[in-house]
């Protein structure tokens, strides 16, 4: 009845467009694919397995899902596998399984190699050459939006190359950065979505391979043997200059001398900033100022707007202008969300600045209260900052006004508390 049913499918689809990716044999295709599909509902692998193959091999455009399906069936295979033989005999047809997609269904070329270098990872990993080449080009087609799997493993590869000496420690710290940004905007974009998982843990995985080719030591050492021969391939100078400044190896003379060419011969918000970190270092704080202004002025990207923005706050800090320096960390908050370090400053300004609470011994310790207010919004946004907010909360809490500091001016549990000065905020009152 069932096989009646698709005969007469076929029959009215018969001529159509639709009906063409179906192959020469439509009944055959039809019948196969709803046959495999049964089975695998059912676990039933090894009957799905048999139903699949033929419509794999005879209508190879009917079904993208098929393709996804038939990776998940060959995993299997393999796994039951007698022999290494008959193991590889089972990789080769599932890597050719990512290929014939890719002929056939032509979207998401950089996730379908992504998958295709991670199982080649997981299975020709004796050939790391196989695996980095698919994954290289899988993040090249996928950018910022390569998945999270496919990020850690080209991170995998590119240190197992390295390893089999075919890539030097230059460039697994290079492909670090590419990823380190990728993966940046990723946590940011799914911030309270399940994906941010995925990508957090994948952030974790490559810093974690990395690190041994990270220590000031190391980078610095390249950056200085590669300066002249790569000062003027622009990518090679911001991609260094950004690792240096992320793993804080800025007090390095070779972060000064390649900041400094690069804004000199073709300024750019990197450049700029690169340029502000440098003034910062050195105390220029008005130059630190002016540089990183020019950063945000020239940024287009939201991500690093808010980098460019903490940073000019943590130099307004510097000199005292809490008030500016506020208005900036804020900003930088608006152009990231779910990010706890600006609020985490703003709190450190305000616990500073205990003379704004003049001469009412309430109001001078009542700025605790407000700091802990911010502490506690940078940890309720993002928990990564859970760690410090928690013990600057803690540092602080001996500090808070007691009953009887607020007892002569009348102030009980719940009133608000007005905070003049550079603050001009409230906090409400708790004993």
């Amino acid at each position: 009845m069932k096989k009646l049913g698709l005969l007469m499918i076929v029959a009215l689809m018969a001529g159509s467009t639709f009906g063409q990716k179906y192959g020469a044999d439509s009944v055959k295709c039809i019948e196969n694919l709803s046959l495999y599909k049964d089975y695998y509902k059912q676990k039933m692998y090894n009957d799905a397995y048999k139903y699949w193959k033929v419509a794999y091999d005879i209508c190879p455009s009917s079904s993208q899902k098929m393709y996804v399906d038939g990776v998940a069936l060959l995993k299997r295979r393999e796994r039951k596998a007698k022999t290494e033989a008959e193991k590889s005999q089972i990789v080769d047809s599932l890597l050719t399984v990512y290929d014939r997609r890719k002929e056939n269904f032509g979207s998401n070329k950089g996730r379908v190699d992504g998958r295709k270098g991670t199982d080649l990872l997981r299975y020709r990993s004796d050939q790391p050459e196989l695996p980095f080449a698919v994954l290289e080009s899988a993040v090249n087609e996928g950018g910022n939006f390569s998945e999270a799997g496919t990020i850690a493993s080209y991170m995998n590869a590119a240190v197992l190359m390295e390893k089999a000496g075919k890539k030097t420690p230059e460039d697994v710290v290079n492909i670090f950065g590419q990823l380190t940004d990728i993966l940046a905007i990723n946590v940011a974009k799914y911030e309270g979505k399940f994906p941010q998982v995925y990508y957090v843990k994948a952030q974790k995985s490559v810093n974690d391979m990395a690190t041994p080719y990270l220590s000031c030591e190391v980078l610095v050492k390249m950056a200085e043997e590669g300066f002249e021969e790569n000062k003027a391939d622009s990518t090679w100078m911001a991609t260094t200059a950004e690792i240096l400044d992320k793993k804080n190896c800025t007090d390095a003379p070779i972060f000064f001398i390649i900041a400094k060419e690069m804004h000199a011969s073709n300024p750019s918000s990197v450049s700029a900033e690169k340029m502000g970190i440098t003034s910062l270092k050195n105390k220029e704080f008005g130059a630190a100022e002016k540089f990183f202004q020019q950063a945000i002025d020239l940024a287009t990207d939201e991500t690093k707007k808010a980098d460019y923005y903490i940073e000019l706050a943590e130099s307004q800090r510097s000199t005292g202008k809490f008030g500016a320096a506020r208005s900036n960390a804020r900003k930088a908050a608006s152009f990231r969300s779910g990010w706890g370090l600006p609020y985490l400053m703003i709190g450190d300004m305000i616990a500073s600045s205990s003379s704004c609470g003049g001469e009412d011994a309430c109001k001078q310790k009542a700025i605790y209260w407000l700091a802990a207010d911010y502490y506690g919004k940078a940890k309720a946004i993002d928990p990564s900052v859970s760690g410090k907010a928690n013990g600057k909360i803690a540092t602080y809490k001996k500090y808070f006004p007691t009953q009887e500091d607020c007892f002569f001016g009348g102030t009980k549990a719940g009133d608000t508390i007005n905070i003049g000065c550079w603050i001009g905020e409230s906090t409400k009152a708790r004993f």
